[in-house]
């Protein structure tokens, strides 16, 4: 990894404080590991935006200290505003960090943080894509429950005008305990009705929630990666 002035803030705190890395992550409510491999593996490649407040707390610094002073933006053509043919017009989509502990009947998408803007062809957003430009948003993919379909890091194109997703589809979405990424599926039969959630990864086991308690972000309808 190239040099991090976030990740060495951390590590510097974190031993000036004489806290583990293991107790770090426990504080954040996340896995022993979590913060190591945020430090050594670059995964996440940002904290949210909750964990930098409870970390930061727990090391005596802002939270602006542990978010980058620039968004870090990914290489590719999909970034900025690449060549497009003769003609062709684009559309500028927000890049999104969404408050995953917002809890309490919302998603935390009606205040998100924008970190960047991606240009991308308005032709195909509007036929290929069927959506309107002003309704997309642009999320990263966090965790591996989605693999091999999605991996850590890749981008979500995700209409959020779409907040009735069809049995199967994708969606991004707030499950009562975090936002996820997961294919829908209604539990047939259920009283109160319920959804079962479901992902790519055979690791992980399909699992039911109350319909009541899901808040659907939006209908993910594209996903972005390095080839």
């Amino acid at each position: 990894m190239t040099r991090d002035p976030v990740r060495e803030t951390v590590r510097h705190l974190l031993r000036r404080k004489g806290i583990t890395m293991r107790e770090a992550s426990l504080a954040m409510g996340r896995n022993a590991s979590y913060l190591q491999q945020f430090l050594t593996r670059g995964s996440p490649a940002t904290l949210r935006r909750r964990d930098r407040e409870v970390l930061a707390g727990l090391l005596g610094c802002s939270a602006s200290d542990l978010w980058p002073a620039e968004p870090v933006k990914p290489e590719g053509p999909a970034y900025g505003r690449p060549a497009a043919p003769a003609g062709a017009s684009l559309a500028e989509i927000p890049e999104v960090e969404v408050d995953a502990a917002a809890g309490g009947g919302t998603t935390g998408a009606d205040h998100p943080l924008e970190i960047a803007r991606w240009s991308l062809p308005e032709d195909m957003l509007r036929h290929e894509g069927r959506a309107s430009p002003e309704n997309l948003r642009i999320l990263r993919a966090r965790g591996d429950s989605m693999e091999p379909l999605l991996g850590e890091g890749d981008r979500l194109i995700v209409d959020i005008s779409r907040r009735v997703p069809a049995t199967g589809e994708m969606a991004v979405l707030w499950d009562g305990l975090g936002l996820v990424v997961k294919r829908l599926e209604a539990v047939s039969g259920s009283d109160p009705a319920e959804l079962r959630l479901i992902s790519a990864n055979p690791v992980y086991e399909p699992y039911a929630v109350p319909a009541q308690d899901v808040h659907i972000v939006g209908k993910v309808i594209w996903v972005l990666r390095k080839a």
